[in-house]
Order: C-alpha cells, then sequence, then structure tokens
C-alpha cells in the first residue's frame, strides 16, 4: 500500500498527533504540541504518514536528541499508527523517514523503549527493523493509567537501533529475514522460559549456551484483560529472565514467530570486553 511520511513544520501539524496518540493509548499519554514544534525544531523529529485512499494522518512518530556514552543519539519516543492502517507498512516508513533524519545529522544510533510482553512490537522492532536489547529496566514510566498498560509495571527493554548497519540495510530492504521459531527449536536452541498452556515455565539449561530462546504470551493485552494475575505472573517470570541473560552477557537480537502464533526472543551471548567486539549483536545470529 502506498505511503507518504510528511515531516511535520508548524504547531497545526504537530496538533494532527493528538487524535492518532488518543485513539492508540487515550489522553493520558498526549505529548502537547507546542512541545512537539520545539523539540523539532532543535533537533528532533516529528513526523505524519498518510495512507492512499486516507485524506486524514493515520499514524506519527516523535523523537528527540539525547546523550549516551558521551554520544549523541536519537530517542524514538512515540510511534503510532491507527489500527486501520496496522498493516499497511506504514510504521516502517516512519521509521526510515527517521532513519534519513538521523544519518543527516550524523547520527549512528537511534534508542526507544519497549515492554518486552508485546509480541508485535518486538517483531517489529527486532525483525523488520534489525535493532536489539540488551538493557531490562523495572517499572521504568511507574503507573502509566492508558489502555494498554493499565494494571501492569511498566518495565521495558532499551532497543537499539544501529541506523547505518549493513544488517539494518537488510532488514528495511526485506532481503534478510528472521527464521520461523521452529527453525531454532530443530537447531536444538534451548529455553531459558517458555510458555505451557499460556503459562510461564522456566526451565534449566546448561550454562555456557551461546543462544537461548526466551518465549512470551502468545497476546499480552487479552491476558491482562481475562486473568490479570496471569499478566504479572508473566511480568514477574519475564523480568526475571531477561535481568539474568542481561547480567550475563546475552542480548535480545531476533523475536521468532512459530505457525501457531507463539513466540519467542533469540538471546545471543555478547563477546566479553577484551575480545574483538562485533559491530553489533545481529552479526552473531544463528538461525
Amino acid at each position: 500500500m502506498e505511503c507518504t511520511v510528511v515531516v511535520a513544520a508548524s504547531v497545526a501539524e504537530c496538533a494532527l498527533t493528538v487524535p492518532i496518540s488518543r485513539a492508540v493509548w487515550g489522553d493520558e499519554t498526549l505529548v502537547p504540541p507546542p512541545l512537539l514544534l520545539a523539540a523539532a525544531h532543535n533537533g528532533g523529529f516529528v513526523a505524519l504518514g498518510y495512507v492512499a485512499g486516507d485524506p486524514e494522518p493515520a499514524g506519527f512518530v516523535f523523537g528527540f536528541l539525547g546523550i549516551r556514552d558521551f554520544h549523541f543519539r536519537h530517542h524514538s519516543h512515540m510511534l503510532a499508527v491507527r489500527e486501520a492502517h496496522r498493516s499497511s507498512g506504514l510504521a516502517k516508513a516512519l521509521k526510515e523517514a527517521q532513519r534519513d533524519h538521523c544519518l543527516d545529522q550524523g547520527i549512528e544510533v537511534v534508542g526507544w523503549t519497549m515492554d518486552p510482553l508485546e509480541g508485535r512490537n518486538a517483531r517489529f522492532s527486532l525483525g523488520t527493523l534489525g535493532a536489539f536489547a540488551r538493557e531490562y529496566h523495572r517499572d521504568f514510566y511507574g503507573a502509566m493509567p492508558d489502555r494498554l498498560n493499565t494494571g501492569l509495571a511498566t518495565d521495558r527493554f532499551y532497543v537499539e537501533w544501529p541506523i547505518g548497519h549493513q544488517r539494518t540495510y537488510g532488514r528495511l530492504r526485506g532481503a534478510d529475514r528472521p527464521a520461523a521459531l521452529e527453525d531454532a527449536e530443530r537447531e536444538g536452541i534451548g529455553y531459558l522460559l517458555r510458555a505451557e498452556d499460556e503459562r510461564p515455565v522456566g526451565l534449566t539449561v546448561p550454562r555456557g549456551e551461546s543462544h537461548l530462546l526466551l518465549g512470551i504470551p502468545r497476546d499480552t493485552q487479552a491476558i491482562k484483560r481475562d486473568d490479570p494475575a496471569l499478566a504479572s505472573t508473566w511480568r514477574q517470570a519475564t523480568r526475571a529472565a531477561f535481568e539474568s541473560a542481561f547480567a550475563a552477557g546475552y542480548a535480545a537480537v531476533e523475536f521468532l514467530r512459530a505457525a501457531d502464533g507463539h513466540g519467542a526472543y533469540l538471546l545471543v551471548q555478547q563477546p566479553k570486553p577484551r575480545e574483538e567486539p562485533a559491530a553489533d549483536p545481529g552479526d552473531e545470529v544463528g538461525v
């Protein structure tokens, strides 16, 4: 489907993000249009996305400049697409426009936070874009009453997207696609945590494994609606598993889907500090 991205350059254009944000999250997370404009005029990025046949904006992306590890990087704070257009390719088009903006500034990494229990977001961030995660933050935003986050601690990955790397180019072109979860299982990659009857089951894996799988629910939002206690159990189980894995030097580099809809992160052991570092964790993917 044809998508068009328009960079917002006025407060009126920034105001067009408000109904989209309200439709996706509710009123609790709205960013005032003057603040969006101020960020955009100081190195940040605000862009609207349109889908052919619909005159109204179908999505937007918002990010701002930051500093991390003594280097400038871009923090992508919000990406939203109306539900009717989530299979249009608009989210990818918005991220590509954001990437081009950052490359023009000489920025090499874009970062953002992501709920590790949201499989669709994981598939997009790690699979479609080629990003990775190696940091886990407990209850990062505190209690959030919006429709997507209410009722659950706001644990987050910090996602890193090396926008100039060859793997990123390949993912954006569709030339390098993630493997299926069944392929990883056939290769004998073991689970650190997996779903059994939609409940988390922790497993004991041999030490020193270079690759591990870590499963999450098929639909976390549905579990939150139907069984809040189970959702909390998943949060606690995945928190413990990710924190343990990241502390041991693993990074989440893929999100793999099975034919039945189940999904799992592929965790890859990273080089130790004295070893020659990889260009990014994605270089270590073995499936």
